[in-house]
């Protein structure tokens, strides 16, 4: 039997659904801020892009869906090692987005797969991996709502330029300029791992200390290609004035950092791999 013609969906009760579904979200959600991919080194062959750039980063509102924790398979041990795949849900304003978003994005209409959110309460970072656009099912005739499926993700030297300093500032203190240092007249022992700081407060990361050849490298914590005269050691009291200095073309981890492995492990290699070269099989011939 057909549907009563005489009942049709009209725009203000649409349009009143909507608002109370924004208003919902307002008051039990959180703030998140939705940050769009830019791709700068596309390859069309495997579709990624290993230098993918955020460069903007927009305030919204966000439901929790999954507020007993995360999904997903969790934190599991495989031959690669330790894994985190803890997933979540959040719910979206079809209006919000296309407000916050949309007017200001060309191209963007609806959240994408691979775009990022950031957390601002527990400073997570999440990747959208799945975007359902069709639930609810058109309550009143229409669609007010986006479901999100995002993954909580490592940081993996991604640039954010987004302007929103939590976020820019992500890899700050894991992403740094190895320099070495030579160093004179130094009193007392440099301790590998300890924060060494000049005059003026620049500061590094001790990585390696090679005493009898007064030879320092070190990480830069803030611009530490700038530190000159005398240095002290946080843990160590050691101080001595530095020297020469070069930087050493490579970044790395700060070495406190647990999931810093792959840093160490290149820090560890540097006497007997070249990192430098891109095809390490062809002998030079390419």
């Amino acid at each position: 039997m057909a549907i009563n013609p005489y009942f049709k969906n009209q725009r203000q009760e649409q349009d009143v659904l909507e608002d109370l579904a924004i208003e919902t979200i307002k008051i039990h959600g959180q703030n998140m801020i939705y940050m769009p991919r830019t791709l700068t080194n596309e390859d069309a062959l495997f579709g990624e892009d290993t230098q993918s750039l955020f460069n903007n980063g927009y305030e919204l509102e966000m439901y929790i869906s999954s507020v007993d924790g995360f999904e997903g398979e969790g934190d599991i041990i495989s031959k690669f090692g330790l894994q985190i795949n803890d997933t979540a849900t959040f719910v979206l304003s079809r209006k919000r987005f296309r407000q916050a978003v949309g007017d200001f994005q060309d191209g963007i209409d609806k959240p994408r797969e691979g775009d990022m959110i950031y957390f601002p309460l527990t400073r997570g970072l999440f990747q959208i991996t799945f975007v359902e656009d069709e639930n609810p099912f058109h309550q009143l005739g229409r669609l007010y709502t986006y479901d999100l499926t995002v993954e909580l993700i490592k940081y993996t030297k991604e640039q954010f330029l987004t302007g929103w300093p939590d976020i820019d500032n992500l890899g700050a203190a894991r992403d740094n300029p190895m320099i070495q240092f030579s160093i004179s007249g130094h009193t007392g022992e440099f301790v590998v791992g300890e924060i060494i700081t000049d005059a003026a407060g620049t500061t590094a990361e001790v990585i390696t200390w090679n005493t009898s050849a007064n030879l320092m490298e070190a990480a830069g914590r803030t611009a530490a290609a700038g530190m000159s005269g005398g240095i002290t050691g946080s843990n160590s009291g050691a101080f001595g004035t530095i020297g020469s200095t070069a930087g050493l073309g490579i970044t790395t981890e700060s070495i406190s950092d647990p999931f810093g492995s792959n840093s160490e492990i290149q820090l560890e290699g540097n006497g007997f791999i070249n990192f430098s070269d891109k095809d390490p099989f062809s002998e030079g011939n390419f």
